[in-house]
């Protein structure tokens, strides 16, 4: 833990080589990163997920420290890997809302705002499944068609969605505020929130949260309370995607937004595939996303990482990515 803290300092890197199979790599532009991984194994299993925190680092750190022992206790009950994963993520989301409550009631609000998108996956030789909730992304890397192909396993869970946009509406008929649009693919629930499913985030969820005493902002409640609260207005239920894996499937890639706001899955997709590991493939994933957002705002790379952390997340989101080999 020491150990990633000071290279969250010094460089903003951490690329542990403790799991030799899997490729994983974090890279921060908040202070502290809110991002968080998970790389390990269960039952034959290689589990993995990518949690994007926003608001702070708190839910997505809650969620790499127990991901694996809620999983391993669902799993006992049911041989249904797929129920088993979205069962852990409802006892994930209960554990939290009751962590939160006690706080809120002694009047720390900024446990409602904070929460994570996350996205999840168990792999064997022949099938993988993938949970997502959020906007993180899990692309399929593969040559089946003989040309390599960035395949999108996860939908989108963002107000920037149509069908989310479309979706909200129907769940609460009359409120013209339930997405604000500022500008194209700046869409936001209620005006706050650009994820629709999310860990945490309570104040969207239940009036509980939502300041319901009206306690002034000078005792900390900054967050402007939902008048005629509807709720929940997010959830944190996942889509679970279940796939074969193919002979000619190389990678796995997961990966939080700060990815994906760089280079497309197709872009990814090429990258990691000509990679000689899946170590590689992370490193230069990140590398084409900060290359990328240093030609973007017209900067070299050396400009871009000496950045201090006060102005880095102006140009890049925090960026981890997890590639899982398939073969």
């Amino acid at each position: 833990m020491l150990f990633e803290l000071v290279s969250i300092l010094i460089s903003g890197v951490i690329s542990c080589k403790s799991q030799q199979d899997l490729g994983h790599i974090t890279y921060a532009a908040n202070l502290p990163n809110e991002d968080r991984y998970v790389v390990d194994s269960i039952k034959g299993f290689k589990l993995a997920g990518v949690f994007d925190g926003h608001g702070g680092w708190q839910v997505s750190e809650f969620l790499k420290k127990n991901l694996k022992q809620y999983l391993e206790d669902h799993i006992q009950t049911t041989e249904n890997w797929a129920e088993a994963l979205n069962q852990t993520f409802d006892s994930l989301e209960n554990s939290l809302i009751e962590l939160a409550r006690g706080s809120y009631k002694l009047g720390f609000s900024s446990v409602a705002t904070v929460g994570a998108c996350a996205t999840v996956a168990l792999v064997t030789e022949n099938k993988f499944f993938v949970a997502n909730t959020g906007d993180c992304q899990a692309i399929l890397v593969t040559n089946r068609t003989g040309e390599v192909k960035g395949i999108n396993i996860c939908q989108i869970h963002s107000a920037n969605n149509k069908n989310e946009q479309i979706k909200l509406a129907k769940e609460h008929p009359g409120e013209d505020d339930v997405v604000k649009c500022r500008r194209e693919k700046a869409c936001y629930v209620k005006g706050r929130l650009m994820p629709t499913r999310t860990f945490g985030d309570f104040y969207l969820k239940s009036q509980e949260f939502n300041n319901p005493d009206k306690i002034p902002s000078e005792y900390g409640f900054k967050k402007q309370r939902i008048e005629n609260f509807s709720g929940p207005y997010i959830t944190h239920t996942p889509d679970i995607q279940v796939r074969d894996v193919h002979s000619d499937d190389k990678y796995l890639i997961l990966a939080t937004d700060g990815l994906w706001d760089d280079i497309s899955e197709q872009e990814a997709a090429e990258i990691a595939f000509m990679a000689k590991s899946p170590q590689e493939a992370a490193d230069l994933l990140l590398d084409e996303v900060l290359n990328h957002a240093a030609y973007e705002r017209n900067l070299q790379r050396h400009e871009l990482e000496a950045l201090p952390f006060t102005s880095k997340r102006a140009y890049h989101d925090d960026i981890t990515v997890v590639v899982i080999p398939l073969k």
